[in-house]
């Protein structure tokens, strides 16, 4: 599986674009830390996402680190697990807010 459409919480992470990558420079930006990342939008998401059809739209030129990661392997169900019980946690934490 890939992600050219993505419905992926990975690309919710903070992503480090290494020199060797060949991202667009609008699409980068700079961490706390200095380093290189890709960019997010409003909602928190990778710019490179396309909102209206969710693709990757510079997939053939996505970063190594996104490359690497394998779409249904380990890391990426841990990273789905952990999106679940922060999405669940804030969820019941609304509630109890707002009930």
């Amino acid at each position: 599986m890939d992600c050219r459409r993505c419905d992926a919480v990975c690309c919710r992470l903070s992503v480090t674009v290494m020199p060797d990558d060949a991202v667009p420079g609008h699409l980068l930006d700079t961490d706390e830390l200095g380093r290189t990342v890709m960019a997010r939008n409003d909602e928190g998401w990778c710019a490179a996402i396309d909102p209206y059809h969710l693709r990757c739209t510079i997939y053939s030129q996505r970063p190594a680190i996104c490359r690497q990661f394998s779409m249904g392997g380990d890391d990426c169900r841990t990273v789905r697990q952990d999106y679940r019980r922060q999405q669940h946690d804030l969820s019941a934490l609304f509630s109890t807010i707002h009930p």
